[in-house]
């Protein structure tokens, strides 16, 4: 007879305990789980639920009515190219398509297009462009540059105007810290040309005219040699 009560108290155990771990995630208070779990059919969650690493929803739809809203989702960096064909040439006054024959002028080297201004060459290079309307913050220009041959570096100089629509004319700008290259003709140098002041109140939609030129205060006297340009900024998603 002991042997008989001590299998019942045995099996009421077992039954406890298999009620317990036979119970859905979706009745228990609180499950965690220290090792990978894979549910291959639907699983509903009536309380709070409380992920501590990574949550994977890769081929998975989420059905979320005002629940995901964009402070869970992370703004992006983002550019754009300025076109070297979209500046024009600003010199003495006169404005013009950029050409071979300008200043800056435009030129094939080493088997690529380039802005290109010679030494003691300053008239700027201009273009305009629209702030895209997902624009959230910041904003700086990236130049692809190389020199002609082996030389002290020489640096870009560079403003900005902002517009738009119902503005006054923006009729003033802040003349920017010249930045050097540190290229020689073989080896382009990616700088990075920061504005300050004139982007503390950039915004969507407004039109931004960016100006850039050789700063002859350098002491380099290779022909300074701009390949490309582009905006960053950040952006939601």
């Amino acid at each position: 007879m002991k042997k008989l009560k001590i299998l019942a108290v045995f099996m009421s155990i077992l039954l406890i305990a298999g009620s317990v771990y036979a119970a859905s995630p979706s009745t228990l208070k609180r499950n965690v789980w220290d090792a990978k779990n894979v549910f291959n059919q639907e699983v509903e969650f009536d309380g709070n639920v409380e992920f501590d690493s990574t949550v994977d929803f890769t081929d998975a739809t989420i059905t979320a009515t005002g629940l995901i809203t964009a402070t869970h989702i992370a703004d992006v960096v983002r550019y754009f190219q300025l076109p070297l064909l979209g500046f024009t040439s600003y010199a003495g006054g006169v404005i013009s398509n950029v050409t071979s024959s300008t200043t800056p002028g435009l030129e094939i080297d080493n088997s690529y297009m380039a802005l290109v201004w010679a030494d003691s060459e300053v008239s700027p290079a201009t273009v305009t462009f629209r702030v895209p309307a997902d624009y959230v913050s910041g904003g700086l220009f990236k130049v692809l540059a190389t020199e002609s041959a082996a030389s002290t570096d020489n640096e870009i100089d560079f403003d900005v105007y902002i517009n738009s629509s119902g503005t006054a004319t923006d009729g003033s700008a802040t003349n920017q810290t010249p930045v050097a290259i540190a290229a020689a003709t073989s080896t382009p140098a990616e700088v990075t040309l920061t504005v300050a002041t004139d982007f503390a109140s950039l915004a969507a939609g407004n039109w931004v005219t960016l100006r850039i030129w050789r700063d002859n205060t350098a002491l380099g006297t290779a022909d300074m040699q701009v390949r490309g340009v582009a905006f960053y900024y950040t952006a939601t998603q």
